[in-house]
């Protein structure tokens, strides 16, 4: 089975990383976009929208914010996951740091 958290990381490699967009008008993504975009799902045409979230990609979601809450509190709150994204602190480096501890705790989970 395919963990698709680790799927977005390849995503975010792949096509670049952007805050304040799902997916920008480059192709990159942020975190959820990312994820859709793993998910068969990309959210990118022309307006930025969010899609419904499937029982599982809401579940990757919920992971990826218990990794956000415990590693970067001050950057929480609200939407977890698009307020940690777009936090003006948050880099690159800090969105794989998370998506990779939440992908262990999926692998765990499975």
């Amino acid at each position: 089975m395919t963990n698709t958290i680790r799927e977005a990381i390849r995503v975010l490699s792949r096509a670049g990383w952007a805050k304040d967009a799902f997916t920008d008008a480059s192709g990159r993504h942020c975190i959820q976009g990312a994820l859709y975009e793993a998910y068969g799902l990309c959210p990118f045409d022309g307006r930025q929208i969010a899609l419904p979230l499937t029982s599982a990609m809401a579940d990757d979601v919920r992971l990826v914010n218990e990794v956000i809450s415990a590693q970067f509190p001050e950057r929480t709150g609200g939407v977890g996951v698009s307020r940690f994204n777009d936090h003006p602190d948050t880099t690159i480096d800090d969105v794989v740091s998370v998506m990779e501890k939440a992908a262990i705790r999926k692998d765990e989970r499975v």
